[in-house]
């Protein structure tokens, strides 16, 4: 039995697991992580993680190693986290060498979207799948890419998978990254709200004000759903056009990679067919029918545990890219 120790970091909670190779969780532990300080954040990693391996049984030395999951911009090459858009304080915080220090276990840093993909592929919906692609679909879209085998990091940048940030409309919506037309810009969580509230206005008779209150900001993929299934005009073609923003993107993967599975986060496992049917009924638009017809478009299958794995799985991954006996 292999033994694995893994970190989430996210921009609101921070959660560390210990587990197996197999996918068993031996121990878990979450902090919230706003606003929050690495100097103080750090030291408690390392304690929790100790206290863990320790009420399993264990000692550290019985830990093969650990995974970071953790969100890009970053120096992943060098597993620092340089400027994180939900962590203010955490600016270059060479966190990868401070926990091999302290714990004295090798380790990994990986983008959070590369291990969302390893978790579903280990232990979820892309098991058994040499080519799988996975989205995070949140309040942002992520990616993660297996290919042949291997999970696809690219270049110096070690950015491959950001499939959020592709082009779909030339001169398109602003996206938060700075560019413009990008996938996230017309289906991310995020960007969806920020057009709901600039929009409304100009939409008096739907429901999504009476959902609201009248407080545009309150607006949300929540408030959209609600609409749409209430069948508010205003919801129902907001949501047919991110249906074929999605068919659209989905296709270009699709055609890149000839993928046996897209494994989707959260907005498609939390919504249902709902969210899933329109973009199927839509994806001929945009991709060959063979690769489309090998392709299964599936829910994660660890949903709401993804981040418990995340870490883990990373781990694991860098055990096996090492040649390390598992």
């Amino acid at each position: 039995m292999t033994i694995l120790l893994g970190f989430d970091i996210g921009g609101t909670k921070l959660g560390i697991g210990l587990g197996t190779e197999k996918g068993e969780l031996l121990g878990c532990s979450r902090r919230d992580n706003r606003n929050t300080d690495p100097a103080e954040v750090l030291p408690w990693m390392v304690s929790e993680s100790r206290r863990l391996v320790g009420e399993a049984g264990l000692n550290m030395t019985d830990v093969a190693a650990f995974g970071i999951s953790a969100p890009f911009p970053a120096d992943a090459a060098r597993g620092i986290m340089t400027k994180p858009t939900n962590n203010p304080l955490w600016r270059d915080v060479a966190i990868l060498d401070y926990l091999k220090k302290e714990l004295a276990i090798p380790g990994c840093f990986e983008n959070d979207a590369n291990c969302g993909a390893l978790a579903e592929w280990f232990f979820g919906a892309g098991r058994n799948c040499s080519d799988f692609i996975y989205l995070t679909l949140s309040t942002g879209i992520g990616g993660g890419i297996i290919s042949s085998g291997r999970l696809i990091r690219g270049g110096k940048a070690l950015s491959a998978g950001e499939l959020g940030h592709i082009c779909i409309e030339l001169g398109g919506r602003q996206c938060s990254c700075g560019m413009r037309g990008c996938y996230e810009a017309y289906c991310g969580g995020v960007a969806m709200a920020h057009r709901m509230q600039e929009e409304i206005a100009g939409h008096p008779d739907s429901l999504l004000n009476e959902i609201c209150g009248g407080d545009p900001a309150k607006l949300d993929m929540i408030a959209l759903e609600k609409a749409r299934r209430a069948n508010d005009p205003y919801a129902v073609a907001l949501w047919e056009e991110m249906s074929l923003r999605h068919a659209q993107a989905f296709g270009i993967f699709i055609q890149a990679f000839n993928p046996q599975k897209l494994v989707l986060g959260t907005l498609a496992w939390a919504i249902g067919d709902l969210y899933t049917d329109p973009i199927k009924a839509k994806l001929a638009e945009f991709c060959w029918k063979e690769p489309m017809d090998a392709c299964e478009i599936v829910s994660s299958e660890l949903r709401r545990d993804i981040a418990s794995y995340a870490g883990i799985a990373a781990a694991l991954n860098f055990l096996r890219e090492s040649g390390a006996k598992i």
